[in-house]
């Protein structure tokens, strides 16, 4: 167990290191966030119109519509503009909080990937593939599957695949090499 927490703990860092280095030195993320003209307008409008923290589908049918009333207002819909809005009535962003927070789920996913992989875990490369293939899981279920259903644009989600390969890579290499170490160490 003690193993699998220093493997958890050390693959963290490199996971959270990683995530820390792309978004602040690479920027590779900066063209995922679009900024547009008049923006203090644009959220002064919002802040009149959503009430409360939420993600909005704009327009969206109403919840109690009949089926008919839905497949009318979509087939309305098409060729029309629409929008997914994430709105927050106050930033209360915490840096620190939002670190902690980011390295124990880094943390908790790769002592949950070891637990997975179990004791019979296989060499160093089997544990890289299978490190990257959480990656492209990961990026498959989530982030492509947004592009599918809600038209996520690709340079909002290729970034997160480069991310999820770098970082479960790094992490996969680490593990295969502290995994597979020795283990016959003399003990104190």
């Amino acid at each position: 167990m003690k193993r699998a927490i220093i493997g958890a703990l050390v693959g963290a860092i490199l996971v959270f290191g990683w995530q820390a280095v792309s978004h602040m030195f690479l920027h590779h993320h900066d063209e995922a966030y679009k900024q547009i003209a008049g923006q203090e307008n644009v959220i002064q409008t919002l802040s009149t119109l959503f009430k409360e923290d939420g993600q909005y589908l704009v327009p969206r049918s109403n919840l109690n519509a009949t089926q008919e009333e839905t497949a009318k207002f979509d087939e309305g819909m098409k060729g029309k503009p629409w929008a997914i809005v994430t709105y927050h009535t106050t930033d209360d962003s915490n840096m620190a909080m939002s670190a902690i927070r980011s390295y124990t789920t880094a943390f908790l996913s790769i002592l949950l990937f070891i637990g997975l992989i179990g004791k019979n875990h296989g060499g160093f490369l089997n544990i890289v593939l299978k490190s990257l293939g959480i990656a492209i899981f990961v990026f498959l279920y989530v982030y492509y599957n947004s592009n599918i259903w809600l038209q996520t644009p690709w340079e909002v989600i290729r970034p997160e695949l480069l991310d999820l390969l770098a970082a479960w890579g790094l992490c996969g290499i680490w593990l295969g090499l502290w995994l597979n170490a020795k283990k016959g160490r003399t003990r104190r």
